[in-house]
């Protein structure tokens, strides 16, 4: 578990970030400025304002940008969130670690092959009344688990409403921050790094799954994959 906090983090450790704001008392409207708010714990809170505060910095970095391939995808949504791709893998990276299986193009590729770009997206889960929501489609259950209040994640963590998922600014940083919590859960029972499909795997919840259901996620994993390799791209952000 990391306990580092990124440069571009706002609020210390046990705070959380609160936008600038009206607020009505007495009847009386008064003027709120941006803030950091004290918590309950001792944990890195990563609030909805504090997450739009960031991605505001992206433009200004050096990024590893995505290869801009559009898969073929129409409006070319392909390419629309390679920036939030760059900025949130490289967010997470430094603060847990930059040599793994985690980069921009399998974020990239994973977005394909969970929702084909579509911030709306959402799919029902196999024998339940949940759904995964958003571009990386973020379960019910996970969002249960990347709350503050929860154990799963011991640090590095969300306050943030269900709604928010369908932000892809939010979903995208949601969705790698759970990237790094399935690499670990994948290490363990490997007993080595993941492959970019073994981690795929383990964050579609298909990892010793054999059934057609997970062959076929897997098979459009492997294809998506040797589609982005293979193309051939004349500009580079």
């Amino acid at each position: 578990m990391s306990k580092k906090k990124h440069i571009w983090k706002i609020c210390p450790t046990g705070s959380y970030y609160v936008r600038a704001h009206y607020k009505t008392i007495n009847g009386k409207e008064h003027y709120w400025k941006a803030h950091c708010r004290q918590g309950k714990g001792k944990k890195e809170v990563l609030t909805s304002d504090e997450i739009h505060a960031i991605a505001n910095r992206f433009k200004n970095e050096k990024l590893k940008m995505p290869k801009p391939y559009n898969f073929n995808v129409p409006g070319k949504l392909g390419n629309k969130y390679d920036l939030l791709i760059a900025g949130w893998v490289k967010y997470w990276s430094d603060i847990f670690d930059d040599k793994t299986n985690i980069t921009v193009d399998l974020v990239k590729i994973l977005i394909m092959t969970e929702s084909t770009f579509g911030s709306k997206a959402t799919a029902k889960i196999k024998n339940s009344k949940k759904q995964a929501i958003g571009l990386m489609q973020i379960t019910d259950y996970t969002f249960k688990l990347i709350k503050e209040d929860q154990k799963e994640l011991r640090n590095h963590v969300f306050r943030i409403r269900r709604d928010d998922l369908y932000d892809p600014n939010i979903n995208i940083c949601v969705g790698v921050r759970w990237l790094f919590r399935k690499r670990e859960i994948a290490k363990y029972y490997l007993k080595k790094e993941p492959s970019p499909l073994e981690l795929a795997e383990e964050y579609k919840g298909i990892r010793s799954d054999k059934s057609p259901r997970a062959n076929k996620q897997r098979n459009n994993f492997k294809d998506a994959s040797k589609d982005y390799k293979s193309a051939k791209v004349k500009k580079f952000f």
